[in-house]
């Protein structure tokens, strides 16, 4: 089965490697590089999976998880923050936010996608 995936990152060289390796596992990817961009993209098709820095301009992940939560209740994607700080606070704030799943920047880009797999009901449609 496809999956779908919206990576949410400003620094464009991490996301280019993230979209490679997504794409080479089979899922579909869209890019954007701020959470104002995701919450505009999830007016129209929502992804599967939304991949998304904490760190990032105006918006942090943190803040756009949690409007995405609010702007979608009826379809809600599987939404997984990411961060290079692993301190236990940031990841109890990131999954109070309503983020489905925290991952550390120490795990390997190559096994992100199995490892989000977990976080995704069997039944999610093919594609978004």
């Amino acid at each position: 089965m496809s999956h779908s995936v919206l990576i949410v990152d400003d620094n464009l060289s991490l996301a280019n490697l993230y979209q490679i390796v997504f794409e080479r596992v089979g899922w579909s990817v869209t890019r954007v590089s701020s959470g104002q961009e995701a919450l505009d993209s999830i007016a129209g098709e929502v992804p599967d999976v939304i991949l998304l820095d904490v760190m990032m301009p105006v918006m942090d992940g943190i803040e756009a998880c949690r409007r995405i939560r609010a702007l979608r209740p009826e379809k809600p994607p599987c939404i997984v923050i990411y961060s290079a700080n692993n301190r236990p606070e940031v990841r109890e704030t990131v999954l109070d936010a309503g983020a489905d799943a925290f991952v550390s920047k120490n795990l390997s880009v190559f096994e992100l996608p199995s490892h989000i797999l977990v976080y995704l009901p069997d039944d999610s449609p093919a594609g978004g």
